[in-house]
Order: C-alpha cells, then structure tokens, then sequence
C-alpha cells in the first residue's frame, strides 16, 4: 500500500471513528458550544482549531508512524467512556467532557503509539482549555479577584489625588459609586490569555523555567491589567462623569486592556530572550509551528525492534 493510500485509509478511519464520538458525546459536546457563548470562554471556538492545525503540521510524521499503534490504547478509551459514562449518569457534564478528550488520547495512542503521543500531546493537552473551570472554581476566582482589582485599582487612583473610599468591591468616589462586579473580575482576561500563553510557552524554544514562567505570568498580568483599567474608568468617571464607566467606552476600553495584556506577554518573552539568551535573536527562539514539517527517521524494514527518531519538539 503506497504511502498516499495510507493516508487516504486513515484520514477515512479518523473520520469514521470522529462522527461515532460525536454522536456519543452529543450532549457535552452541545455544552461546550452553550458555555463557548459566555465572554469568559469566547475563546473556546478557537482551541480546537489551533488543536487541529498543530495535527495537520504534523501529519508527515504522523503518516510515517503506520505500524506503530499500541493495544494499551483501547484500556485509555475505555477509561474515558467509563468517565462519560459515569459523568452523564451524575449529570456532571465536566466529567464527559475530560471523558471524551482521554479518548482522543487513547485513539492517539492506539493509532501512533508513544511515538505519535510524543508528537501530539501539545495539541491534546491544548484542547483542556476549551473546558469550563467548575463551577465552585469560578465563583472562587472571581470574588477573590474583585477584591484584590479593586484594591490594587484604589491605590492607582488615589496616586492622582483623587479621594476614594473602598468598601469591599464598592468604589466611593464620593459624587459616584462604582461597583467591581464578577463581569470585572478579571476572568473575561485571564481565561483567553491562559490558553494564550500557554500557546506562546510551546512555541517558545527556551529553557523549561522560562516556558513555564510565561505561562504561570498570565495571572498576574491579568490581576495588574484589569486593576489599571478599573483605575481608568474611576479616574474618567470622577472628570467626566459616570457616563465613562458604560456603553460602548467600557467595553472599548475591555478590548484595549486585553491587547495590552498579550503585549507584555510578548515583552515578558522578549526580555527574557534578550537577558537570559545572549547571541539569539527573537524570532529564532519564538517559532510559530512545528520544528520541522519532515519526519528524518531510520526505519529498518527486517527489524521489528528498529527505533524511529524524530526531530519535532519534546514535550
């Protein structure tokens, strides 16, 4: 079988095998496109995309690991569609959600073996991000970052001599009161720009720590962002009126504010390039793709036992 009907045979297969889980995941997958509606997850139409273009870049190596599949791969299917299966009987709907990505993982593994995980556990794990956090996360993480915004957006303020008062998330500005409420918490930010920087950390050709820095930064970035734009709309609001903290100005203002979060995060790679990779430049540490398209490998035909090297990204 030529390589071209290899890949015919597969793509068939994977296409088969994707309309029977959708099928069986009907309802979490309907969930995923409900919760994708709130601006807190607006990015989530995005993930599987990128998830998918990362595949298809790969899919040279992908075509020359025929052969290679692993029978341990039907046991992580089968983990997953206990998962499904006991999330929709609890109707925990997160839990068929997980349910159907450990499948994707098991069909990975079933398919290409190890050496097609080593390939593809970027894309995989990417696809986590398009979950919704719980729903006693999110309720956690948005009160505790009403308070610390709303404090860090006071001391901006009053850096003008502006007199403010702080009542929990209430800003007393004495003519006008504003309120720090969930929709301002921050987590419009720091979902999107979570996924986003842990996108540019696997992109980012650095040291372990300097990868994982970029994306652990994410949260504070997005904890000093949002409190200068709640600094903005109290400074405005206090010169212009309260008529500054609504309409389309407020939600102008939320587009800028997350522009310039993914501005420091490219400042934050920069820098470290610069500080800590002397002799590099930038865009040759921060490479947009695979490594290379080609799969180099030495494939001994008469040898069951042969290895296949491949120069791709190590997760």
């Amino acid at each position: 079988m030529t390589s071209s009907n290899k890949q015919t045979l597969l793509y068939l297969s994977l296409g088969v095998i994707g309309i029977f889980l959708a099928l069986l995941f009907q309802q979490a997958l309907i969930l995923f496109l409900k919760e994708w509606s709130r601006e807190e997850y607006s990015h989530g139409y995005l993930i599987p995309l990128i998830s998918l273009w990362l595949v298809w870049e790969n899919r040279v190596a992908l075509a020359n690991l025929t052969g290679t599949g692993s029978w341990s791969g039907l046991l992580v299917i089968l983990l997953g569609l206990l998962l499904g299966a006991v999330g929709k009987l609890a109707t925990l709907l997160v839990m068929t959600q997980y349910g159907f990505i450990i499948v994707l993982w098991g069909l990975c593994l079933a398919y290409w073996g190890s050496p097609g995980l080593k390939i593809l556990w970027f894309p995989l794990t990417y696809l986590d991000f398009m979950i919704p956090v719980p729903t006693f996360l999110f309720n956690t993480l948005s009160s505790n970052l009403q308070l610390i915004s709303s404090d860090l957006g006071v001391a901006i303020i009053r850096l003008f001599d502006i007199s403010v008062h702080l009542e929990g998330n209430v800003i007393d500005l004495g003519t006008y009161q504003l309120q720090v409420v969930e929709a301002c918490s921050g987590l419009r930010y720091l979902f999107p720009l979570a996924s986003f920087g842990f996108l540019c950390a696997y992109f980012f050709r650095a040291p372990f720590w300097m990868r994982l820095l970029i994306f652990l930064s994410t949260m504070p970035i997005t904890i000093l962002m949002n409190s200068f734009r709640i600094a903005i709309i109290g400074i405005l609001v206090d010169n212009y009126g309260i008529a500054q903290a609504e309409g389309f100005l407020h939600d102008f203002e939320g587009w800028i504010i997350f522009i310039g979060c993914l501005a420091v995060l490219v400042l934050e790679m920069w820098l470290l390039t610069k500080y800590f990779m002397r002799g590099k430049r930038f865009t040759e540490v921060f490479v947009v793709g695979v490594a290379s398209p080609e799969l180099p490998a030495q494939i001994k035909s008469n040898d069951a036992s042969s290895a296949l090297k491949l120069s791709l990204p190590k997760p």
